[in-house]
């Protein structure tokens, strides 16, 4: 991202591939509806008991208060001056982001807010935001692959096995990209003379950097956000009396986590919904408890993330968050989110 010019919100709106994007999430979100009626989802979403469901809308956003303690620790080293609700806010913002663009690229949004609010380079934030990214994939797949086991034991259903092994993969890719970051140097072809482009990296580099002594507590925090998300479907099954194990939802919680990194869809929309039904059924939980569950947990963490981001936006002044344009003059103009 150069110095002038960042994410578009609006243009990014309106680009063909988030366009074919919304298609391709009605499309899937017409077969997940299609294997029930509209009656017969909405007698059983009338019978929820609302202290449990808001206990559920409670642990999907606390979980922030932890996000942004954990980017903290991690970016404090390179003169960090922020608070860890400043960079919830942050986190909260572009993760909405997420939810409307496919692709994950609120991430780029969010290192440019990092750059606005707290002058630093987006490259370095955008690197720190990769490195949590890769915390969270490595404790959700330990999350999910363990529960599986504990579930299935060797009788794994062949669906789950295949997706065990492309999650796998990826963490695999994820790391080796890790490992080429830092030794750029190397394979970096000799008659590329961009200063720019090698300084755009070295700043990266850094941000993937981190004190090995805080990676025991990171690991920790990452581990309590993923129960708060867990708590989050937990606490929807007992607003519909459905009675789950904690193995059983953490199975759930993690697997479902995993569709959100779909690329192709905001967020995974579609695609998690459809999942979901499926791996509820691998344990017992039929339609007719199953659309409900569903649908309660995409409003949490889908839906309303999407409402709250645009409140966010509209009272961004009152909240001491910045989302204006930035240029290289330092001159803020208005930015049209």
């Amino acid at each position: 991202m150069q110095q002038g010019k960042v994410l578009s919100l609006k243009k990014e709106l309106f680009r063909k591939r988030t366009i074919l994007s919304l298609g391709l999430s009605i499309f899937l979100i017409y077969l997940f509806l299609s294997r029930t009626t509209i009656a017969e989802i909405a007698r059983h979403l009338k019978n929820v008991d609302l202290p449990w469901l808001l206990l559920a809308f409670g642990c999907h956003y606390f979980s922030y208060v932890f996000r942004g303690d954990r980017w903290k620790r991690m970016i404090q080293p390179a003169g960090f001056s922020g608070g860890t609700m400043d960079l919830a806010k942050i986190i909260f913002l572009f993760q909405s982001i997420d939810c409307v663009i496919p692709a994950k690229l609120g991430d780029l949004y969010g290192a440019h807010l990092m750059k606005l609010n707290f002058a630093l380079s987006r490259s370095f934030s955008l690197g720190s935001i990769f490195l949590w990214r890769i915390l969270d994939f490595i404790v959700v797949v330990a999350f999910a692959a363990g529960t599986a086991f504990m579930l299935f034991g060797s009788k794994i259903p062949p669906g789950l096995v295949s997706a065990m092994k492309l999650t796998g993969l990826t963490l695999l890719v994820l790391v080796a990209f890790m490992v080429l970051v830092f030794h750029y140097h190397r394979w970096l072809p000799s008659n590329v003379k961009s200063e720019r482009l090698k300084s755009l990296i070295d700043s990266f580099r850094q941000g993937l950097r981190i004190d090995v002594k805080i990676i025991p507590s990171l690991l920790v925090t990452t581990t309590l956000i993923w129960f708060l998300e867990a708590g989050r479907f937990f606490f929807i099954c007992k607003s519909m009396t459905v009675e789950v194990n904690v193995i059983v939802v953490l199975f759930i919680a993690s697997s479902t986590t995993l569709l959100t990194a779909i690329p192709f869809t905001p967020s995974g929309l579609g695609a998690v919904e459809l999942g979901m039904l499926q791996l509820l059924a691998f344990v017992g939980i039929g339609n007719s408890a199953a659309y409900p569950l569903i649908i309660w947990d995409r409003v949490i963490a889908h839906w309303s993330q999407i409402v709250l981001g645009m409140v966010l936006i509209i009272f961004s002044r009152s909240v001491n968050l910045k989302i204006w344009q930035f240029e290289e003059t330092g001159v803020p103009i208005q930015k049209k989110v």
